[in-house]
């Protein structure tokens, strides 16, 4: 099994490392979750899922379209999903196993602007920067998966943009993909390309490429554009994320652990809809929540709370025996001091908890795409990476032999054993400075960011991704083609 594969791996036992909630803790907002979604239950505009979830014995209100489900029915859904999910490249392999300890990253989605390596000022986004955003990331060795959406291209149909970016990317990555969906009516045109790609319905649903969000809007409903990737996705046996993202003080209590309950009570009564639908769907249990500025009414992503919160995810995911995901944010408005300082306060803890897979929302509370700060990203991967290995004990490390044979006084410089370790050791990150002032000085006193824009600009001049079969290529387009056809049928153009 590949690094690739199993991400990073956390040397403790589940109920070890960075715990913010004890397990009583985790016991009591798992058991107020499901007394919330029998007692006040949530609202479902879905008349299907309605349909589907009366049937199989929940209490459903048509006229407000309230459901309130049993215990035991999250239970039998909880006990049908898979504990783990398996994610590949379109290349047919292996790149993400979600659930067995590994810890994994990759780009997320919704930024509109972005922040041009040339210029240094924020822009509308285009497809060209879809296209750069998708290579970069598939050339950072730490960046896992890529959003389809990591851009919104802003010189595309609004109408079509899902349809763009999926066909943009599926071009300039060979990762997988993370489907956001703004159109419920080119879900299937999404799942046709994958299917393109990936070979055929039967192979994309035993090796996906594709994983698509199907996301809860809090406080406790689950709207119909939503509810149709969901039923969509999970009709064919595709991966879902299943994403909640309450706002404290907003749309959740104020509180955290309020703020738990209800992200807790959503991802349940999305869980138990997906196993209504197609038993063994699988899931991953997800969050983007975030937190308020109560002096601006500002919502945040890179607050400290959030990192507190991805924690608890990863432990009440655990609990579920789901895989997890929590979303990672800054609120700087370009690399920097903030940003970096953000990004580990939000990645660090969850990935100490146990969290499987981490979203990298971009700058400006998720509205700014940066390919500088991406690659400053993978640079606190690596060094996250580095503290999630750990310290290896086993008698060829203690190197007692060694020790003793140079005794006082002595050096280890010219030793084997350095020669042999030192790499697997110690970790020499790529852009952070380590030499001497003087040589530093004499470069130019490069920045980090200044570092970071040299290799964006690296990447995109020297990698290219392998490329799509011209036979795919034409199927791609023939799907986007017809998606804009049925576009202006239904806005009445010919």
């Amino acid at each position: 099994m590949t690094r690739a594969m199993t991400g990073l791996r956390v040397p403790r036992a589940p109920d070890q490392g960075f715990l913010v909630l004890t397990q009583s803790e985790v016991e009591s907002i798992h058991s107020n979750a499901l007394d919330l979604l029998f007692r006040t239950g949530v609202v479902v505009h879905s008349d299907p899922a309605l349909a589907l979830l009366g049937r199989a014995g929940a209490l459903v209100s048509p006229e407000d379209q309230r459901v309130r489900i049993p215990v035991q029915m999250v239970q039998e859904a909880l006990d049908l999903a898979p504990s783990t999910v398996t994610l590949y490249s379109r290349l047919g392999e292996p790149a993400m196993l979600l659930g067995a300890g590994g810890f994994h990253a990759r780009t997320s989605s919704g930024a509109t602007r972005v922040l041009d390596l040339q210029t240094r000022r924020l822009r509308t986004a285009t497809s060209q920067d879809a296209a750069d955003a998708a290579r970069v990331a598939d050339a950072l060795p730490r960046v896992h998966g890529v959003s389809s959406m990591a851009v919104q291209p802003g010189d595309v149909p609004a109408e079509l943009v899902d349809v763009y970016a999926v066909r943009t990317a599926l071009a300039h990555t060979t990762k997988p993909l993370g489907y956001v969906c703004l159109n419920e009516s080119l879900i299937e045109s999404v799942i046709t390309m994958a299917k393109a790609v990936a070979g055929g319905p039967e192979a994309l649903r035993t090796r996906p490429i594709l994983t698509a969000l199907a996301e809860s809007t809090s406080p406790l409903s689950l709207v119909s554009s939503q509810m149709a990737v969901l039923q969509a996705f999970a009709l064919q046996g595709l991966p879902l994320t299943l994403h909640a993202h309450p706002i404290a003080g907003f749309s959740a209590p104020v509180t955290l652990a309020g703020t738990l309950v209800v992200m807790h009570a959503e991802i349940l009564a999305m869980v138990t809809i997906t196993q209504l639908i197609r038993p063994r769907t699988p899931v991953i249990y997800g969050m983007s929540s975030s937190v308020a500025d109560m002096r601006g009414a500002r919502n945040l992503s890179g607050a400290a709370e959030i990192g507190l919160l991805g924690s608890a995810v990863a432990h009440l995911a655990r609990r579920c025996g789901l895989p997890a995901l929590m979303s990672s944010g800054t609120d700087a408005h370009a690399p920097g001091a903030q940003s970096v300082m953000e990004r580990l306060m939000t990645l660090l803890p969850p990935a100490l908890a146990g969290i499987d897979l981490v979203n990298l929302t971009t700058l400006g509370t998720k509205m700014s795409f940066s390919l500088e700060q991406l690659v400053i990203d993978d640079v606190a991967l690596c060094l996250v990476g580095r503290l999630l290995r750990g310290i290896q004990v086993d008698e060829e490390r203690l190197a007692m032999d060694l020790i003793h044979q140079v005794g006082p006084a002595g050096s280890y410089i010219e030793a084997a054993h350095t020669r042999r370790y030192h790499r697997e050791e110690l970790l020499t990150p790529s852009l952070l400075v380590r030499d001497t002032v003087e040589s530093w000085e004499a470069s130019g006193a490069p920045t980090l960011g200044s570092r970071a824009r040299r290799e964006a600009e690296r990447i995109l001049a020297e990698h290219r991704p392998v490329p799509l079969t011209a036979e795919v290529e034409a199927q791609l387009d023939q799907v986007v083609q017809a998606a804009g056809r049925e576009g202006r049928k239904r806005v009445g153009l010919r």
